[in-house]
């Protein structure tokens, strides 16, 4: 019990720290399964879900949803239900990360151990302050980068992956390239540089609904607070875990230049539903919930 009393006094001191804080990552941005369950199933190697697919999709205006460029998506079915410029390049900031995260998960692999490299250290903005010849897990540095939003632990994922920054940044784009999102380009791992680091909600969408097919990945974005084997415990800066009924994750991310976004996804009554705000004038937690909202009276309709 005294556990459990400790997880949920982290989780509270973490909301209130998000509420009172920028993130940190936001200074640097200035810087040049089945239908039944609604979670799209594993793909295969050299495969993915098939595109989203905007026939029928509303324009129409939503009451509280100001921001520049926003989409609701039924991950289940690939069915975009509605959007605002989807298609409209901007900056993603650590939304970033789910496609680095979606590139280092391997099935098995997330409890080696790796040793961090000079070339893993140094990051901007929020970092875990990693040292090099320090020893991690695979499943702690997902955990970071996708709970806390660590750019290090980005940074140490990529090398690790890759051999160098450059290498990963290659293979994202690569990736980009096949899946054929054609509003993307990337230029590093955590998106903590703006830029040449851009996509679009619908890409971003389309991303997010991988993700939610791969079980590790999706028990990560899912979780508030999460401890690692060594240190404090990293909490969610996704503030709909806690407030948005049958929220399941997925990611924040801040900087200067594309200001607030979030990745958010939901399931009730057999469907699961993504919603991806970019750029929210105003409060992107409380759009995407709105969205969120307008998506599951459409469907249940």
């Amino acid at each position: 019990m005294a556990g459990i009393g400790l997880l949920a006094v982290a989780a509270i001191v973490g909301i209130a720290a998000w509420r009172l804080l920028p993130l940190l990552d936001r200074g640097a941005g200035s810087i040049p399964t089945s239908a039944l369950t609604g979670v799209p199933p594993l793909a295969t190697p050299g495969s993915g879900p098939a595109p989203l697919r905007d026939a029928g999709a509303s324009r129409a205006p939503i009451a509280g949803v100001h921001s520049p460029a926003a989409i609701v998506i039924d991950a289940g079915t690939g069915a975009v239900l509605w959007m605002r410029h989807p298609h409209a390049r901007r900056p993603v900031a650590s939304l970033t990360k789910l496609m680095t995260a979606l590139l280092v998960e391997r099935p098995g692999g997330l409890a080696r151990s790796f040793t961090i490299t000079p070339a893993m250290t140094g990051e901007l903005g929020y970092t875990l302050g990693l040292k090099a010849g320090q020893r991690v897990s695979v499943r702690d540095m997902l955990a970071a980068m996708l709970i806390g939003s660590a750019n290090d632990a980005a940074d140490a994922l990529a090398v690790r992956r890759a051999g160098s920054l450059a290498a990963f940044v290659r293979l994202m784009n690569r990736e980009a390239h096949r899946l054929r999102l054609s509003d993307t380009h990337f230029s590093n791992p955590s998106g903590i540089v703006d830029s040449g680091n851009a996509s679009s909600a619908w890409d971003v969408a389309y991303v997010a609904r991988l993700l939610l097919g791969r079980p590790a990945l999706r028990a990560l974005v899912g979780r508030k607070v999460y401890t690692p084997r060594g240190g404090s415990p990293y909490v969610s800066r996704n503030q709909m875990l806690w407030t948005y009924p049958g929220a399941i994750g997925i990611k924040t991310g801040s900087t200067t230049l594309a200001g607030d976004c979030v990745a958010a996804a939901a399931r009730r009554n057999g469907h699961t539903l993504i919603a991806v705000v970019l750029g929210a004038s105003g409060d992107q937690f409380d759009q995407a919930s709105r969205l969120l909202s307008w998506g599951f009276r459409k469907v249940h309709a």
